[in-house]
Parts: structure tokens; C-alpha cells; sequence
């Protein structure tokens, strides 16, 4: 038996080909759910037909603030044990699956420690060394690698960031975000959300570093409104993208632009959809920046600093937030398309092949 302990929506989508692995070959899971996100209605297991949350720590919502994260971490935290003891017995020794960069993924690593199981960290090793960039995910990913006791990284470089190296240290070729492309390819989507018969850019802006920079937000909603002109643009609007348009007075400009399609937050699967046939992203999802690479999209960060490696010198430019770099990529983005990735390996199948020997 392997137990995911899974947070976020973000988490499960780079984790769900690793139980898709598991379910071909008949191996057992379970899902614990911290309750960060209600993944239990997630179209993913549903489409896959993947197991349900077996536990979830915590119904109750968190506040979006720092402080309102904290308590909720340090609640769940704390009753989060007796719930797994009271649910699955002790575990001690057994096999603990957490991903990533989130609250969660540290919360998962603590409760699997104190409890005696091995835990395993997937996309181990990512790295932007600065603790303020991204914040909290850049000390939540330094946090887990002292806590785990297998890494999971997604090529050789995350594995040389991994101090410890008296733990054991697996390279999994690539992401697991290779394989959920894959399987995302695999099944209907439901609504299609991309302008008919336009070519397209997405656009993504919802990081809170960017969207408290007021300044920032205007001159990129500015520089989009001017590409949209040649190549119509598609908005996603994350609730926190909303507020913040909305203050500043653009959203119902942006709704009255014709060369604008305002679309909300969607369903991974769906959202794919959307990249799939995009013509290049400007973006400052971490995520993103790895599906870009591996569908060859250009694509264009707007972070001063990645933990990601992928793309970066061919695909996919770092913008740093300057002003003089964005209108470099803007003049000529398809200059950065690249062949597809997609065929590349099966990081999945490397990871479920290394969990058997692990669990003995």
C-alpha cells in the first residue's frame, strides 16, 4: 500500500499519472487529502477513474492570508496524526508520496516523519535560491527535502540541489507534468474555451508578488492590449486577477475588448485544451512554464526568478520584470517555438518502478 498525501488541485494534477501507473499495474493507493483544496470531486479522478480521498483532514476553509494559512496549517497539523492513526492504524515504515512546493506538501512530510513512514518527495530539488522569490514555495520545497527521505527529481540538476545526500536521490528523466500532458490528450474535455478560427496568446497573470505590483500589472495588461491587436488574447482570470483588474478599473475594458476572450480559472484538462493550440503564453505560472517546454510553445515568465530549469535559453525567457526584455519577446515570440517534447520519456513508470523496490 502507498499513501499520496495530496493538498491542491496543483499537486494532484503532477501526481495523478503515478497513480494512473499504479492502477495498470494493479498496485493499491490511498489518498489522504489535507483539505488545502477540495479535490474530492476533482474531474481528474473522475475521468481516470482514480480512488477518492480515503481521508481529509480538514473541512474548514482557510482564509487568503498569510496568517490565515498559518492557522489552518498549524490546526491541521496538530489533529492531523490521530486522524491518520484513527483511520489506517500505525504506518510505520510504510511508504508516504508528497509533491512539490505548497503548505501542504510540508505538512504531509511532518505528519509522515513524526509517524515513522518513508516519505517521498516528487519534483524534488527545484530550486530559485532566493527564500523571498517564490515565497512561501521556495522555503516549503528546502523544508521537505530535510524531511524526506526519498527524492524524486525531475533531472539531474534539481538532484545536485539536494543537500542531503545520504538519502536516496532518484532522477525521474522529467517531470510528471510530461506524463499528465499525455494522459490529458487522452480523454473528451468539456467546454471549448478558445476563440473559433483566431490564432491566440494566453495570458496569466496571479502571483501575488505580480499583482501587488500595481505598476506592473498596468504595463503588462497595457503591452497585451496592444498584441491583442495582431493576435487576440485570452485571459485567465483567477479570482485574485479578477479583484485586482477590478480595482484598477480594467476588467470591463478588458470585457468590452473584442480582441480579448475573458475566461475563468478551468479545469486542468480543459485548460490544456486551451494551451494545446495557443500560438505562445505570457505567463507567471511555475507550471506553465514546464508545459511550454514540453508542447514547444514560446513563453514568456513574467517572474524575476524561476525554480524551474525547463525551457529556459530556447522556449522559454525569464522576463526579470523588465520592461525592455517583454518587448523583446513581443516583437517576435514564434522566434522561441520549439519541436514538441511530448514523447519524450515516462517519468511515471520510473517512479512506480522505484516505489516497488522501496517498499521491498
Amino acid at each position: 500500500m502507498i499513501y499520496f498525501f495530496v493538498g491542491t488541485t496543483a499537486e494532484l494534477i503532477k501526481l495523478f499519472p503515478i497513480m494512473v501507473e499504479m492502477k495498470n499495474r494493479n498496485l493499491d493507493y490511498e489518498i489522504i487529502s489535507s483539505g488545502q483544496n477540495d479535490i474530492r470531486n476533482s474531474s481528474i479522478l473522475q475521468k481516470f477513474e482514480l480512488k477518492e480521498p480515503g481521508l481529509v483532514l480538514s473541512d474548514t476553509s482557510h482564509k487568503q492570508t498569510s496568517l490565515g494559512l498559518l492557522t489552518w496549517f498549524i490546526k491541521t497539523l496538530l489533529k492531523g496524526r490521530k486522524s491518520i492513526r484513527n483511520k489506517y492504524g500505525k504506518l510505520k515504515g510504510k511508504v508516504l508520496i508528497v509533491h512539490g512546493d505548497t503548505v501542504s506538501t510540508v505538512l504531509g512530510a511532518m505528519l509522515g516523519k513524526f509517524m515513522g513512514m518513508t516519505v517521498c518527495h516528487v519534483e524534488a530539488g527545484l530550486r530559485s535560491f532566493n527564500y523571498l522569490n517564490p515565497f512561501p514555495e521556495e522555503l516549503d520545497r528546502v523544508l521537505t527535502s530535510r524531511l524526506a527521505r526519498v527524492h524524486f527529481s525531475p533531472n539531474e540538476w534539481a538532484s545536485s540541489n539536494i543537500k542531503n545526500k545520504r538519502n536516496i536521490i532518484i532522477s525521474s528523466g522529467e517531470n510528471t507534468l510530461l506524463d499528465s500532458l499525455r494522459l490529458s490528450k487522452s480523454v473528451e474535455v468539456g467546454s471549448d474555451y478558445t476563440p473559433e478560427g483566431k490564432p491566440y496568446f494566453v495570458f496569466v497573470i496571479h502571483r501575488q508578488e505580480n499583482l501587488f505590483d500595481t505598476e506592473f500589472v498596468k504595463f503588462i495588461v497595457s503591452r497585451c492590449i496592444q498584441e491583442s491587436v495582431k493576435t487576440h488574447c485570452v485571459l485567465v482570470l483567477h479570482e485574485l486577477t479578477r479583484a485586482k483588474l477590478d480595482e484598477l478599473g480594467l476588467l470591463e475594458e478588458l470585457r468590452r475588448n473584442k480582441n480579448f476572450t475573458l475566461i475563468p480559472r478551468l479545469e486542468y484538462i480543459d485548460f490544456m485544451s486551451v494551451l494545446t493550440s495557443c500560438e505562445y503564453l505570457v505567463t507567471d505560472g511555475g507550471s506553465n512554464q514546464e508545459e511550454a517546454y514540453y508542447m514547444g510553445k514560446p513563453c514568456l515568465i513574467l517572474r524575476t526568478h524561476t525554480e524551474r530549469t525547463e525551457g529556459l535559453g530556447t522556449n522559454v525567457v525569464l522576463s526579470k520584470k523588465s520592461h525592455r526584455l517583454i518587448d523583446e519577446f513581443l516583437l517576435n515570440p514564434y522566434k522561441y517555438k520549439h519541436d514538441s517534447k511530448l514523447n519524450f520519456s515516462h517519468p511515471s513508470k520510473i517512479i512506480v518502478d522505484s516505489l516497488i523496490e522501496i517498499e521491498g
